[in-house]
């Protein structure tokens, strides 16, 4: 596995098809982080009317921020605020908080970067051509001592029959 992804969402509204127009209400918020060996990006999004607006709070500098506003045919808006952070390993064990603002009211959502269970690919090629070459010794082993086993009890029944 290549990367490690993690989402932490507040499920959509129920009852509601994308054609109605909403009401003014809570906004919808997902945030998910994407970590690997080189980069790590955090995302926040939230929809919501009138349009929400997002902030982060994170411990580390070296963050790159980006935005992006979608307004949908029944009236929300998709605001989605990308963080690329340049040192992930920093971050890692860090609580990020995405504020999400809506009608006066701030709303902190918090997210704790893991780094999670992940293997490099020369790792993993090292650690399974030495479980290849540790069987394959182990089958020449038995196979040249069960060989000698047989060689010595057909000599042993060669000398019986003198």
């Amino acid at each position: 596995m290549k990367g490690v992804t993690c989402v932490s969402s507040i499920p959509l509204v129920l009852g509601r098809s994308q054609e109605q127009p909403a009401s003014l209400s809570m906004p919808i918020v997902s945030l998910h982080y994407k970590y690997s060996e080189d980069h790590l990006n955090i995302t926040c999004s939230a929809t919501a009317r009138p349009a929400p607006m997002i902030f982060w709070k994170v411990p580390r500098s070296g963050i790159e921020n980006s935005t992006v506003t979608l307004s949908h045919p029944n009236g929300t808006t998709s605001v989605t605020s990308i963080l690329q952070v340049k040192d992930p390993k920093n971050q890692v064990g860090k609580e990020v908080i995405c504020q999400v603002l809506h009608l006066g009211t701030v709303t902190d959502f918090r997210q704790t970067v893991n780094k999670g269970y992940w293997f490099s690919v020369p790792l993993l090629l090292s650690i399974v051509s030495l479980v290849i070459l540790l069987v394959l010794i182990s089958i020449l082993l038995y196979w040249k001592r069960h060989r000698n086993q047989d060689r010595a009890s057909h000599i042993y029944q060669g000398l019986n029959k003198c």
